[in-house]
């Protein structure tokens, strides 16, 4: 009797626990879809004329997308542009996902000094890059056990998050959270203050935010949390790197290749971009250039009107009013020969 009892609390206690488990996983999925947080990595895009294949494809983050209106340039180079596109993505992921497009023969891969940045993590690496190819990578730069723990928890993570989309994503649901209570005081016509980052791959840009408009608080919220992204640190020799030489490989087989590098703002450059660090990412655009030497090289982080912060939505996008300075500046150079 008392063994049966013992038997009866164990099944009691497994169906609590079950039950709790299935209304946090319910109450993790609501709030996703409550703040519109993005929690599977993005489709295929396509710029240009919908009836025809899209024989060109590009590589970027949410950078190179809100830095260049590609539907115009689609109209420029004459063909359809398609991309997989992906928040935060960088060489890691462009790798594999370029294989998505086998019958490409041209390639645009746009760069900064935000994605080619080893510290920052993709939030999708893991459904993208397989555990192997992360394993081999790390090892063959001899990186960091810190450095090897960030990268290689998040293959768990990607397991648990089936049941639970909320975890690692904290830094969303609270400022997911704080910009649903502010319009719900401030009502639909407040004003748009999110923290979030916006990420559509779409051509023309339409958002107007400005980062000089920000107020002091929030700009010191972001730099923190930018700051706590990258532990403080630039580096551009690592996974990331080994990555874009295979990507570039692969893809000067295939036809002709430009790069593109776009500017972050000035307050990020600032904060974050230390001679040294500016140094090492300019030797990093010199080994693309090694290695692929008959690639064009686009460079729009030289461009003067572009070093403001009314041309930024936040510390790294292009806005409405950069994308109309970038674009026609791209357009112009596009075709000139490597620097």
């Amino acid at each position: 009797m008392k063994g049966k009892w013992r038997l009866n609390r164990r099944l009691e206690l497994a169906l609590i626990v079950c039950i709790a488990a299935a209304i946090c996983s319910a109450a993790s999925h609501a709030t996703i879809r409550l703040l519109k947080i993005r929690f599977t990595h993005g489709g295929n895009h396509h710029y240009g004329p919908k009836d025809q294949k899209a024989l060109t494809i590009l590589h970027g983050s949410s950078l190179a997308y809100s830095g260049l209106d590609w539907d115009r340039v689609a109209d420029r180079v004459g063909g359809a542009i398609e991309s997989w596109a992906t928040a935060g993505s960088s060489p890691a992921e462009w790798e594999f996902q370029h294989r998505r497009s086998p019958d490409a023969t041209r390639t645009f891969i746009v760069v900064d000094p935000y994605d080619l940045n080893e510290y920052i993590l993709c939030d999708f690496r893991a459904d993208i890059v397989p555990l192997s190819q992360a394993i081999s990578d790390l090892w063959r730069v001899r990186a960091e056990w810190p450095f090897c723990k960030r990268v290689l928890s998040q293959y768990p993570v990607r397991f648990v998050r089936k049941l639970f989309p909320t975890v690692g994503r904290s830094d969303g649901v609270m400022t997911g959270i704080r910009d649903w209570l502010q319009k719900m005081i401030q009502g639909q016509n407040g004003a748009d203050s999110s923290e979030a980052v916006r990420f559509g791959a779409v051509g023309m840009s339409e958002v107007e935010e400005r980062l000089s408009d920000w107020a002091p608080a929030r700009l010191q919220r972001r730099l923190v949390g930018m700051r706590s992204a990258c532990q403080g640190k630039h580096s551009f020799n690592g996974p990331k790197q080994m990555a874009l030489a295979r990507l570039v490989q692969r893809a000067k087989s295939q036809g002709p290749v430009t790069f593109v590098v776009v500017p972050v703002s000035p307050t990020y450059q600032r904060e974050f971009l230390t001679p040294n660090v500016r140094e090492e990412f300019e030797a990093a655009l010199a080994k693309l250039h090694q290695l692929c030497p008959q690639a064009t090289f686009v460079r729009l982080d030289g461009i003067p009107a572009l070093q403001s912060d009314a041309c930024f939505s936040d510390l790294v996008h292009i806005n409405k009013y950069g994308q109309q300075i970038a674009t026609p500046a791209f357009l112009s150079q596009l075709g000139t020969p490597p620097p």
